[in-house]
């Protein structure tokens, strides 16, 4: 019994002349490399998809640590700090996501994040229109198209705009056409003029409903056609079965085709019967009957017009001419 409690009193002496024990195991929290850390990994997609969003990159605002998103959307943040961190994704085309995480000590976090995508303008034009007439001036117009989507759901566009400067002008989807479109006249616009748009960076501006909004790459008026083919009028009534609309071609160097519109007169409303489109530059008629389906025309009146089209789709139509057939 004496010797064991000359061994307790041995060791306590022993202990009392050690120095305290070293504490760099940074699992110690008396250790000075001591750190509470885990980590965070997670997927960006496509809101309301399963489409991945590579490339964008996803920023710990708290550590001011960035990382990019993979070609699956992954992304993984290694030894954050234990707490609440606030993240930011970006990239560009989308709205900025931002969302916090409780990060605990030695564990991981896997998050899903959706975000939303501005819309995308897949292809856009502009034509111009000249229609000659003998009252009141020339009417000047531009057709506007776009076809416009958003990767998020194409219910989820909202408006879509034509742009030019600081002017907006709304357009409207057609189904039809599935595309937008636009009709704008030359009194719309500075300087009543379509000539106003030439030389000009024209914009789709679209938004969704979410908020976001694009602006595509420019594009421009590719021609503003002033000279018209000319109607020559015939001198005498037209037979039913046969005749032919003569014309002289426009003062112009640049490639174009004619379109023949050809139309019914009754009670001083025009009736379109039919339209010849693609006419080589070279000719300067188009006889009647031109093919199997035309018929011999009924006795009444009758309008016509010739219009030059360029290889952009832009046009100027002549004044219209009058024949009667007996």
């Amino acid at each position: 019994m004496r010797s064991i409690l000359l061994s307790i009193l041995t060791a306590v002496l022993l202990t009392g002349c050690v120095d305290d024990a070293p504490h760099d195991n940074p699992l110690d929290p008396e250790s000075p490399g001591y750190s509470v850390q885990g980590s965070l990994t997670g997927v960006v997609r496509i809101a309301g998809q399963t489409t991945a969003v590579a490339g964008a990159a996803v920023l710990d605002t708290d550590a001011g640590v960035s990382v990019t998103t993979d070609s699956l959307g992954h992304f993984r943040f290694n030894d954050v700090a234990a707490g609440t961190h606030r993240f930011v994704c970006t990239k560009e085309n989308f709205t900025p996501d931002t969302f916090l995480v409780e990060i605990p000590d030695r564990a991981s976090v896997h998050v899903v994040r959706g975000m939303n995508a501005a819309p995308v303008t897949v292809s856009r034009s502009i034509l111009t229109r000249k229609i000659d007439q003998y009252f009141p001036s020339p009417q000047y117009y531009v057709e506007i198209a776009a076809a416009v989507t958003d990767p998020n759901s194409i219910t989820d566009l909202d408006s879509v705009w034509f742009g030019v400067d600081t002017i907006r002008y709304p357009l409207g989807y057609s189904v039809p056409d599935t595309r937008f479109i636009g009709t704008i006249y030359k009194y719309q616009l500075p300087t009543n003029t379509i000539q106003w748009l030439v030389g000009r960076a024209l914009t789709i501006v679209a938004r969704d409903k979410q908020g976001a909004v694009s602006v595509s790459e420019p594009f421009f008026v590719t021609r503003v056609i002033e000279q018209t083919a000319v109607p020559i009028a015939s001198n005498t009534d037209s037979l039913a079965s046969g005749f032919d609309l003569k014309w002289s071609p426009p003062d112009v160097t640049f490639t174009y085709t004619y379109t023949v519109a050809l139309s019914r007169v009754d009670g001083g409303v025009a009736t379109l019967i039919r339209t010849y489109p693609g006419i080589d530059s070279f000719n300067e008629k188009l006889s009647y009957p031109a093919d199997a389906a035309d018929v011999p025309l009924a006795q009444g009146a009758y309008v016509w017009s010739v219009t030059v089209v360029d290889e952009f789709g832009n046009s100027a139509r002549s004044k219209e001419s009058s024949f009667t057939v007996k």
